[in-house]
């Protein structure tokens, strides 16, 4: 990890790096979107296979439905992370650069050379199984190496110190800032000067 340095353009530069042992948020953002993708499914089939119990029932016969898929989604996203983990050598480094319009967070390069490998290989396990959403998403995972936030889009700051994290949420932009001790209390107030109220 290393501090903060304004660079001559104006231009703040970090490097993060943490144990993808010791810190979950990446973890807990993989949970949560394979959640979203379980509610999703149960909702669409609720509505549109209601059963002669009624709606409710319905949602309730599909929940049932669906235990099974949610335990193997869960043990999936625990087993991919930790392989994805040991892929990164248990360390995520990250390069954040900041300044008065947006923030970048750019996988390094050696880091993003393996996400893309590993991206075009479950884009063909998806196009091989016939599940167009996981091609879809390692397809999203081989393409792209930064995500650009530009304070003006932000909708949502969501700060959590213990884990040295500040969620940014757009319409259609999600990034996730790292950062530790003083610099981190820097970045928010940063961040906070320049997104919308």
């Amino acid at each position: 990890m290393s501090e903060i340095k304004k660079c001559e353009d104006g231009t703040y530069r970090w490097i993060y790096e943490f144990s993808m042992l010791k810190n979950p948020i990446i973890l807990l953002t993989v949970l949560k979107i394979f959640a979203l993708v379980l509610i999703g499914m149960w909702m669409f089939f609720g509505l549109f296979l209601v059963k002669d119990e009624g709606f409710f029932g319905a949602f309730v016969y599909e929940a049932k439905a669906l235990i099974l898929p949610a335990a193997i989604l869960f043990a999936l996203s625990i087993v991919s992370y930790l392989i994805l983990a040991g892929i990164y050598g248990w360390k995520y480094i990250v390069l954040f650069e900041m300044n008065e319009e947006a923030i970048r967070h750019i996988h390094m390069n050696k880091q993003f050379k393996k996400a893309e490998a590993m991206g075009w290989l479950t884009a063909l396990i998806g196009a091989a199984s016939g599940h167009p959403g996981i091609s879809g998403t390692g397809l999203l995972a081989a393409t792209k190496q930064e995500t650009v936030t530009e304070f003006s889009k932000v909708k949502k700051m969501k700060v959590l110190r213990g884990l040295h994290t500040i969620k940014l949420d757009g319409l259609l932009n999600h990034n996730q800032i790292y950062a530790n001790g003083e610099d981190y209390d820097f970045v928010v107030e940063y961040i906070k000067e320049r997104i919308p109220e």
